[in-house]
């Protein structure tokens, strides 16, 4: 799927056909005369490696202290409409939309990420992974955690190298299972498919808490086809394969808009 994508729309699938249409856009990806039969992966992996690549991680309204309600509808707004970003909540259950939309079939999981200085995993529903379900298997889709693996990963047990890391997925005890980078955990997951209201305690939690990771400062992060950017508070890093760049800004308003497309405003 290199180039512009083309894709076509389940006419039994759930959302507005105008709405998915200007998502697919935003990824570069268009309806057209080449239709895809059937959901593939390939087609998944081309998505969430352009998903990762074209619509940011970050925490600008609950810096700003605007706390929207967790709805399907509000997410996609925030995304499409608007081109913003947004964190694991927002990015994951926008894109599992557009998903189901194009005929996938997937579910939302429990995921609680790892705490490294605590040297243990967050409170239930801490993450919002997702599953998606297809011929030759299930895989575990994320465009919603900041930094992690860019291609679907196959359950039960799959690995993974790209410009990020190397990443391992393994069942763990009892009903969980792991995600590592480099034999590091980043987050424990638990299949089950959960409403979107499961993960509301958490999602107002990450948006109000002074002790939650986004309360900290400013966030605004996206893959690159060979690295990544970060604005950090007022610190740019472009990492560009084996180079890394950092630069103190002024300007964050104008970062914001030159690399990640976000009018301050919006």
């Amino acid at each position: 799927m290199s180039g512009r994508a083309r894709l076509s729309f389940s006419e039994k699938a759930p959302g507005d056909a105008a709405l998915m249409q200007r998502y697919l856009g935003r990824l570069g990806a268009h309806v057209g005369a080449d239709v895809y039969d059937a959901p593939s992966l390939p087609t998944l992996r081309a998505l969430m490696t352009r998903h990762l690549q074209t619509v940011p991680f970050e925490n600008l309204d609950i810096v700003n202290g605007i706390r929207p309600p967790l709805i399907t509808a509000g997410v996609l707004d925030k995304i499409v409409n608007r081109r913003r970003g947004g964190f694991c909540y927002e990015l994951n259950e926008a894109f599992g939309a557009l998903l189901k939309h194009l005929g996938f079939t997937v579910r939302r999981i429990d995921a609680r990420v790892w705490l490294e200085q605590q040297q243990k995993f967050g409170a239930p529903f801490d993450h919002l992974a997702l599953i998606v379900s297809l011929a030759e298997g299930e895989f575990l889709v994320d465009v919603g955690f900041g930094d992690n693996n860019r291609a679907p990963m196959r359950l039960p047990q799959d690995t993974l190298t790209d410009v990020s890391g190397t990443y391992s997925l393994t069942q763990a005890e009892g009903q969980a299972w792991l995600l590592a980078r480099s034999g590091r955990p980043l987050y424990e997951m638990f299949l089950e498919d959960q409403p979107l209201s499961a993960f509301e305690p958490m999602y107002r939690y990450h948006q109000t808490s002074p002790e939650s990771i986004f309360a900290k400062g400013l966030i605004c992060t996206k893959a690159t086809p060979s690295g990544r950017i970060t604005l950090s508070r007022d610190r740019l890093v472009v990492v560009d394969g084996a180079e890394r760049t950092e630069i103190q800004v002024s300007n964050g308003a104008r970062v914001l808009s030159e690399y990640f497309g976000i009018v301050v405003n919006s």
